[in-house]
């Protein structure tokens, strides 16, 4: 045993160890302090479905009436649907057909 400045009787080792182990928590707390935390990679959205045929069609309908025509839009490319689509190319000129070719559709589309 050894006597403390104050006059108090201790052993040395438990002095040191209980300093050192309080340095070494403080190193560890500031260490951890400087270190923020990783935020989390952000997570894409899927990839949204393609359109059905019927759904292509229903926009192609939506399109065609944006432009004029008066379709029902149920995604049913009948006869009506035609002669608008039809129209429509031969006010653009287009080569009518009658169907939503490529160069139809990106048209209509705004593409």
């Amino acid at each position: 045993m050894t006597a403390t400045p104050t006059g108090m009787k201790t052993r040395f080792g438990l002095i040191v160890g209980l300093a050192l182990t309080a340095g070494l928590a403080a190193c560890a707390d500031d260490k951890m302090a400087a270190a923020p935390a990783a935020a989390p990679a952000p997570v894409a959205a899927p990839a949204p479905a393609p359109m059905t045929a019927k759904e292509k069609t229903a926009a192609i309908q939506s399109a065609l009436n944006k432009n004029g025509a008066k379709l029902k839009v149920d995604g049913v490319a009948g006869k009506k649907t035609a002669a608008a689509i039809a129209s429509y190319q031969k006010a653009h000129k287009l080569k009518v057909t009658g169907k939503a070719d490529d160069k139809t559709s990106a048209m209509l589309m705004g593409m």
